[in-house]
């Protein structure tokens, strides 16, 4: 059995939120080192993919430090002019796709390294597409089921509403990244965050939350 890390209510095992107070639920075989039925979470950071604003589209590692997440790109997610441009240099151009590719692999793989071990303040830095967001900034903050018609993001979907109503809506590739951010973030917006999703176990995904 589950039970809330908050106010302490059982449920099963396919619970990872308490509907009741939105904090994480905790799994005991999980915390004796036993493998959950559940995607398994991280510690510190989840990965996203960032589609607006527009500006700063790509993939990012969100970093919870203290009061403020950290958003480290990993991966741009605007075509490259050359690329945009490679079906009018006519059959040489068929090159350029896959040579932007391997470098961008190339380049991604150097970066996801440098996250394991450097320090998320000092890369913070780097790239004027990184950004720092306040927890005090966040005015809404929700967890929700893929859009029907989606075509990334499959898992699910992470807005926040900020600021002047500035809105950054982000998408999960899988759901172990949305597992990592719904445990991370629901006790550190336990006022702000809804979390509309539930896990089914026996599809292995999270869905819409029913209503009753």
């Amino acid at each position: 059995m589950n039970h809330c890390s908050y106010c302490g209510k059982e449920y099963a095992d396919d619970v990872i939120v308490c509907p009741v107070d939105g904090r994480p639920v905790i799994n005991q075989e999980e915390k004796q080192g036993k493998f959950a039925a559940q995607p398994k979470a991280t510690k510190t950071a989840f990965n996203v993919k960032l589609v607006s604003p527009l500006s700063s589209a790509g993939k990012y590692r969100v970093f919870v430090e203290r009061s403020d997440l950290l958003f480290i790109q990993v991966e741009g997610g605007s075509r490259s002019i050359l690329e945009a441009a490679a079906p009018f240099i006519g059959p040489a151009g068929n090159i350029i796709p896959l040579t932007l590719w391997l470098f961008g692999k190339r380049k991604t793989k150097a970066k996801l390294q440098r996250l394991e071990t450097g320090d998320p303040e000092e890369l913070l830095r780097e790239s004027e597409n990184n950004f720092k967001l306040n927890l005090a900034e966040i005015r809404d903050a929700a967890i929700e089921a893929p859009a029907f018609f989606q075509t990334s993001g499959k898992a699910g979907r992470l807005n926040f509403s900020v600021r002047h109503g500035e809105k950054i809506k982000c998408e999960f590739d899988n759901a172990t990244e949305m597992n990592n951010a719904i445990r991370l973030l629901a006790p550190l917006l336990s006022s702000t965050l809804k979390v509309n999703v539930e896990w089914n176990g026996e599809k292995q995904r999270f869905e819409r939350k029913k209503t009753i």
